[in-house]
Formats: C-alpha cells, sequence, structure tokens
C-alpha cells in the first residue's frame, strides 16, 4: 500500500452540492484541510454535469476514511421521524408539490424527532451511491439543524440565518428544541429581514431577550444585520465553534455550511 493511499484513508471528505457547484472539503491527516468549489456545466443535463465534475476531479475519488455529502433542494418537508419512519416522505412530498418527478431523499436530524424529505434529480442519488459507496447523503438544511442543536443550550432561543447570495437559510431554536428550519431564494436583503421576522414571530421569541446569529457572505451578513437591528437587540456573527478546529490551521476561511457538514 503507497504512501498516497495510506493518507487518504486518515482523511475525511465533505461535500455540498448546489444547482450550480460542488463544494468540497478534505480534512483529517494533518493540520490543514484543502477546500474548494468545482463549477458544474449548465449546457448538460444536472446529473451527466455531476458526474463528469466528480470524475474531472480525482481527488474526491480517494479511499476515505468517510465521507458526508449534503444536496441543495428547494422541494423538501420538515416533518416528524414517525412520519419518515412509516415509509410516508413521497406521499408528504407529493402532497406538497406538483409534478414532482425526481427520487425522494428522507433524512434524519440528529436530536430531534424531525426528518426532512427533499426531491433529487432523477439519477443523482443512484450515481452518489455508487461512486460513494460509503457516504451518508443528507438534504443540505440537516447539518445546520444538528450544529444550531448541538452549540445551543436549553435556555437559549434564537434565529440561526446562514446566508449566500439570493439564498438563505434560517433556523429556529427555543428551548432545547427545534422550531422551524427553511431555505429560501430572495431579490433584496429587505426580503430575508421580512421573512426572518415572520419566523421570530411565528415562534414566540423576545426581541429584547433572545437573539439572530449570522454566517455566511460578511458583506450580506452586515446588511442583514442594519435591517434587523431596528427590532431585535441581539444580532451578532456566529463566533467559529472551537471544535472546528480539528479541520486545520486554516479552518477560519472554510465556508460555515462545509464546516456544519464536516462536524457531523
Amino acid at each position: 500500500m503507497d504512501n498516497a493511499h495510506i493518507t487518504s484513508q486518515l482523511q475525511r471528505l465533505a461535500l455540498d452540492i448546489n444547482s450550480a457547484s460542488i463544494q468540497f472539503i478534505i480534512f483529517g491527516s494533518n493540520d490543514d484541510c484543502s477546500t474548494g468549489t468545482i463549477a458544474l456545466d449548465s449546457s448538460t443535463n444536472y446529473r451527466q454535469a455531476l458526474e463528469n465534475a466528480v470524475f474531472d476531479n480525482p481527488q474526491l475519488l480517494n479511499d476515505f476514511a468517510s465521507t458526508a455529502i449534503a444536496i441543495h433542494s428547494q422541494h423538501f418537508a420538515l416533518l416528524p421521524q414517525q412520519v419518515a419512519s412509516d415509509g410516508l416522505s413521497e406521499n408528504v412530498l407529493a402532497a406538497s408539490f406538483t409534478g414532482l418527478d425526481g427520487d425522494v431523499l428522507t433524512s434524519e436530524i440528529a436530536g430531534t424527532d424531525a426528518a426532512v424529505a427533499c426531491e433529487v434529480p432523477s439519477g443523482v442519488l443512484g450515481f452518489l451511491r455508487r461512486t460513494f459507496a460509503t457516504a451518508t447523503i443528507m438534504h443540505h438544511l440537516v447539518p445546520l439543524c444538528s450544529y444550531c442543536m448541538r452549540s445551543y443550550a436549553l435556555d437559549t432561543a434564537c434565529l440561526h440565518i446562514s446566508i449566500a447570495q439570493g439564498e438563505a437559510h434560517i433556523v429556529a431554536i427555543k428551548q432545547g428544541q427545534l422550531q422551524m428550519a427553511n431555505t429560501f431564494h430572495y431579490r433584496a436583503i429587505e426580503d430575508v429581514a421580512y421573512y426572518a421576522m415572520n419566523m421570530w414571530k411565528t415562534c414566540g421569541l423576545n426581541a429584547s431577550r433572545d437573539k439572530v446569529l449570522l454566517t455566511g457572505d460578511n458583506n450580506l451578513r452586515r446588511e442583514l444585520a442594519e435591517q434587523l437591528r431596528q427590532w431585535i437587540a441581539y444580532v451578532m456573527p456566529e463566533v467559529l465553534p472551537a471544535e472546528a478546529l480539528k479541520l486545520g490551521r486554516n479552518a477560519m476561511s472554510v465556508p460555515f455550511n462545509l464546516i456544519t457538514l464536516a462536524l457531523l
């Protein structure tokens, strides 16, 4: 067995796959981690573009100790684990969205009694399971929800908002329980603030005591914070968790979505 193969077996891989790109982090065998973004070819169908991107980047195909994959999907439902255990995930999705023609993926959220059922483009799950035989595959909200459940105390009530250009992910935690979680596309930062305030009100959070924690793009975070501070006293950036340092010395530069996925 050569040294490169031994090294890969000591490493872990995490992939965050959306409609336009694959983000990845390789970590675990030394003091540094390797990260990158691979664009998907928009001129071909999604499954073929994904296959091409993976096979064109052989560093993703090493014999890793473990692999975690998060897939972005806009057609999803947060539901009780019992519903998923009863095999009703597909029924829930079919009742929630019309014209679904992909495969259904169901992912439990650790530390809760909730699961996420989502639609994945046809053939993608099969490709990922063949190519990454031992991988854990989940909806992209699962790592963020799991992180929030582990990180916030029983007496903490908060919204965690992770924001990127055109897309926001929001998780609400209250008294150690997952209250709500959602992903949505937006046109203006005011749309995110409006949605966050609606979630805040729905979950019964207190504007003078509870808090909003922000991750994601620095400029967008600042814009959103300015909006939310008109109504909420405690709006602040999320502090990188100490456990993230196990990813390597350059963990500060790793996108937060990959940190939460790698720390599952």
